[in-house]
């Protein structure tokens, strides 16, 4: 049974996922890729990022001059059916230091995306970021990791397709 099925209902997209989605090219990031071609429509939308990501990903192709992919960038980074992209507010930010203050080993852009990933009222985050473990966050908010391995982003497909 697909993720959809078992809670997962917003999901927040860490930076690393539109890199591999659009950069590598192994059977990982072409899965990673079909998620931006199913496009559920769906309210709340499944899928969830923030302003933040727009910055990361803009960095390389800026520093090769690639107008070709921070165009791709800046048009997959807007809120439309798909995906909502969240502003990074006072709250946000906030948030975030709250978070470090206690876990000082979660670096401030992870803080910030694990903050707007609450304030979006996210269930799960899908990144391959291996310094993102369990945060042990306040008992009444719950952020599960997913990592984007093969059984994973399967399951995310096939809940997406139904």
């Amino acid at each position: 049974m697909g993720l959809l099925m078992h809670g997962v209902r917003r999901i927040y997209l860490d930076t690393n996922v539109f890199i591999a989605a659009f950069e590598r090219k192994d059977v990982l990031g072409r899965q990673l890729g079909e998620l931006f071609t199913i496009r559920p429509n769906a309210e709340p939308r499944v899928f969830v990022t923030s302003e933040l990501t727009l910055s990361e990903l803009l960095v390389i192709p800026y520093r090769n001059s690639d107008e070709q992919l921070a165009d791709a960038y800046e048009d997959l980074i807007a809120t439309n059916e798909w995906l909502q992209v969240t502003a990074v507010t006072r709250f946000v930010l906030t948030r975030a230091a709250w978070l470090r203050s206690f876990k000082l080993s979660v670096k401030l852009p992870d803080a910030i995306h694990i903050s707007a990933a609450l304030e979006a009222n996210c269930t799960h985050i899908l990144t391959a970021d291996l310094g993102l473990a369990d945060l042990n966050l306040p008992p009444d908010r719950f952020l599960t990791i997913l990592r984007p391995d093969e059984q994973t982003l399967t399951d995310l497909l096939e809940s997406l397709a139904r």
